[in-house]
């Protein structure tokens, strides 16, 4: 089972679709309950989104202090029908509290409950106020709740060093692939084994004998139940030890591949997008500068010792006369020289450095140069010949442009995470850095 906190502007138009989709099934459908479920205060809400093997199987919604309630409110709270009973609701409902906690730390928590749902919320600690009322013609009362700020977990750090170390590639790789997505088992319910209070869920432990008996001509022996649950075993404590020992605080290399693994599973979502031609067209109206090639240019340079400023103003006058083997033989023996032909820019620059050639870029074609101080040289320019162009037709680099829109929303994406991150997370900078 995964958990997916998104905000409104991070959810993909597929997540939002699917998420009203339960609603309306769950709410409008099969409490025979018409009613706008749309209310336009999704828009100040943070979604949470449960799916089972890529279906949303559960969702509630946090909506920001100061909008209903004076502090923050848990609703919408939904679980598809088949997995009813398996303790879903319970999960989604103590996440969204710990949310609640960490993100709005203190504030009285607030759901408008279904009456009939009351010891369920009682559970957690919600108390009745007020009298019932109906709302979409169910009865509901209002609930509140004040948790204790949660303080952030901090893994023990380890001075010392243990023979794991030395399979901290596995461990790494082991983290990471669990990690980077919030996995939460309905299997707590139903496990094979808890090693501290991390269940290895039954559902896992038969996927895993399922492999084994499909890559296997003749099928499970007696002895792979037992053999298969000890190495699952040998794993999960290898990882509870290796973050008991700091590595994910400490490894550099660990660390890194945590990082890239979010990134990549942020950014993934750039494959659900629905693209419209008129996106890439405004995109593209925006950007053309991104899809210009490179100018190119035939380019000369002379250059001087800064003491010889005559000589290479003499030179300069060669130039401009026309005269351009005589203006060579009075500057110095270049060590790399420009080719005589055609050169993208960015090819000029590894000749001359980009201080030069952005100024051969500003100077007309055949037009010399006047004197340019730098690094203790005297430099002339001439471009012999220039080809700059302008912004091809949108149907020329169509599938550029299209690859520049998705990496530019997958940095949007990234962007609106990392703000939510801050958001969710008590961020404390020193004041003097």
């Amino acid at each position: 089972m995964e958990l997916k906190w998104k905000s409104y502007s991070a959810l993909t138009k597929g997540e939002l679709y699917e998420s009203l989709n339960l609603r309306q099934q769950v709410f409008v459908v099969e409490q025979d309950c018409p009613f706008v479920d749309a209310d336009f205060r999704d828009q100040d809400c943070d979604h949470l989104l449960a799916y089972e093997d890529s279906e949303l199987v559960g969702y509630l919604r946090v909506g920001k202090p100061g909008k209903r309630y004076d502090g923050p409110e848990i609703g919408r709270v939904v679980t598809k029908e088949r997995i009813r009973r398996q303790g879903l609701g319970k999960i989604l409902t103590e996440e969204a509290i710990n949310f609640c906690a960490r993100k709005y730390s203190n504030q009285q928590i607030s759901i408008s409950a279904q009456h009939r749902l009351l010891d369920f919320y009682h559970s957690f600690g919600f108390i009745s106020q007020g009298e019932i009322y109906l709302e979409d013609d169910i009865d509901h009362i209002k609930m509140t709740l004040t948790p204790n700020s949660k303080s952030a977990s901090v893994f023990s750090w380890k001075l010392d060093i243990h023979p794991l170390i030395l399979v901290a590639g596995t461990i790494s790789i082991l983290i990471i692939s669990s990690s980077f997505i919030k996995e939460v088992d309905i299997s707590q319910l139903n496990w094979v084994a808890k090693i501290d209070e991390r269940a290895i869920s039954k559902e896992k432990f038969e996927a895993y004998l399922e492999s084994i008996a499909f890559s296997r001509k003749t099928g499970l022996i007696e002895s792979d139940p037992e053999n298969v649950l000890e190495r699952m075993i040998d794993e999960e404590l290898l990882i509870q030890r290796g973050i008991d020992l700091g590595m994910i605080e400490n490894d550099s290399e660990i660390r890194g591949m945590i990082i890239q693994k979010m990134i990549g599973s942020i950014i993934s979502e750039t494959n659900d997008l629905r693209i419209s031609q008129q996106d890439l067209e405004e995109f593209f109206s925006k950007n053309k500068d991104l899809f210009i090639p490179s100018p190119k240019m035939r380019l000369i340079k002379l250059s001087f010792d800064k003491s010889m400023k005559d000589i290479a103003n003499n030179a300069r006058n060669l130039l401009i006369g026309g005269y351009l083997e005589e203006a060579k033989s009075l500057a110095e023996n270049e060590v790399i020289t420009l080719p005589n032909a055609l050169l993208p820019s960015m090819k000029i620059r590894e000749y001359i450095g980009p201080s030069l050639t952005q100024i051969a870029l500003t100077i007309k074609e055949g037009e010399v140069s006047e004197l340019i101080e730098q690094d203790d040289k005297l430099h002339i320019l001439v471009p012999l010949e220039k080809i700059i162009s302008s912004a091809p037709p949108l149907s020329d680099v169509y599938q550029q442009v299209e690859a520049e829109f998705i990496r530019f929303k997958g940095e949007q994406m990234l962007d609106e995470y990392l703000e939510d991150l801050r958001n969710w997370y008590d961020v404390v900078k020193a004041n003097e850095l």
